[in-house]
């Protein structure tokens, strides 16, 4: 093979590694410019298993797994060859074992030799795996010409082969990671700090939909989706100026905080609360080489909270020597209704309300809904 035969072939070899091109494209001319009729070149996926990436699965080639613990010339490679030379290593396969014992062979008879593999050319990988390229011919033997062509290709082999263990590291990474936020009980997104979002699971998206939602998710652009197409809106301008803060902080190197939003809920008159929970990530996880000093990455958790568990109506009334219209409005409210919801509910003014509002704050002594809220609580979780 010619030195222009190489050239053309490096910049499909490169590409194809980086995953921008087709490993069994520059496999077909890598073969047809080295005259050779099939090869193997097995590197890990994403999930771990061995897959040659020079070509598509030949019937029987998918074998391999259970022959190759049989195989007397990877064996004889691994037995022969030093450490120090594994990266650098050309060899036919004779040169390895003699031919008549790989014929004889259990590998041979059952495996290779019903895949034309009568001749080979072998070529090591200096990687963790010990990984090898071979090459295989039916009837015409490799040449001392024919180990230097792979000898001329072998440097860009392996730092081929190492750009996709490393792509395919990275890959597994950013897979793993994702799974981790998607297995969050909660809603997560991460922002950058103009609020952009770069990630959100689905948990978040789905609180985000909801009718009454704080905060929602708008589409920067018309363009096709990506991450920073999204960015997320703070519908409660009375919280808006305090989570922007938070973000603003957690961005610059602060601890960020917390904000606790009302949803208002359009179906049911109901209050519920969305907590917000803000906080920097580490600066190895932003997405660009910024500047020592650039904004990073923040972290947002959001969970929906559940409705406080209530006492009963009688305790309260016990307690507080509530009546029982009063003890009915107490409920209502600790369960999360507005005072004019329960008018409606109980068909009654909405001063009336108000009015039993006023005397279950001075009966229970407490300062003012949010802290009738806290006894309320505080007596639901002794369970009562």
């Amino acid at each position: 093979m010619s030195g222009t035969d190489i050239t053309a072939v490096i910049g499909d070899l490169y590409e194809a590694s980086s995953s921008g091109g087709n490993w069994f494209a520059f496999g077909r001319e890598f073969f047809q410019r080295l005259g050779v009729d099939s090869g193997s070149l097995r590197v890990r996926d994403t999930d771990g298993h061995l897959m040659n990436v020079l070509q598509p699965r030949l019937p029987g080639e998918g074998q391999y797994s259970r022959f190759q613990a049989l195989d007397p010339v990877r064996g004889a490679a691994l037995r022969t060859i030093p450490s120090r030379d594994w990266g650098t290593t050309v060899k036919l396969g004779t040169e390895l074992l003699p031919n008549d014992t790989f014929m004889r062979s259990d590998f041979y008879q059952e495996f290779a030799k019903p895949l034309g593999r009568n001749h080979l050319l072998l070529g090591t990988i200096g990687d963790i795996d010990k990984t090898l390229i071979l090459l295989f011919r039916e009837t015409i033997p490799f040449t001392e010409r024919d180990k230097q062509n792979l000898a001329s290709m072998l440097p860009h082999m392996q730092r081929a082969v190492q750009l996709h263990n490393r792509l395919r590291g990275a890959e597994l990474n950013a897979q793993i990671g994702y799974a981790a936020f998607e297995a969050l009980p909660g809603g997560a997104i991460v922002l950058d700090h103009e609020t952009s979002v770069l990630f959100i699971n689905k948990a978040a998206e789905r609180l985000l939909s909801e009718a009454g939602s704080p905060l929602a998710l708008r589409r920067q652009s018309s363009q096709v989706w990506n991450a920073r197409a999204l960015q997320l809106v703070i519908r409660d301008r009375s919280r808006a100026a305090r989570l922007l803060s938070l973000v603003s902080d957690a961005a610059h190197g602060g601890s960020g905080g917390a904000v606790r939003f009302e949803i208002d809920s359009e179906t049911d008159d109901r209050l519920g609360q969305l907590a917000v929970l803000v906080s920097p990530l580490p600066r190895q996880y932003t997405l660009s080489e910024d500047a020592p000093g650039a904004p990073g990455p923040v972290l947002i958790l959001l969970k929906e909270l559940s409705p406080a568990r209530t006492p009963r109506a009688s305790l309260l009334g016990d307690l507080f020597g509530l009546s029982i219209a009063e003890s009915a409005v107490a409920l209502a409210l600790l369960g999360g209704q507005t005072a004019e919801s329960v008018a409606r509910d109980r068909n009654v003014s909405l001063e009336t309300v108000r009015s039993q509002i006023r005397t279950v704050l001075r009966k229970s002594e407490a300062a003012n809904l949010r802290d009738f809220e806290r006894i309320g609580a505080l007596l639901a979780s002794l369970g009562q």
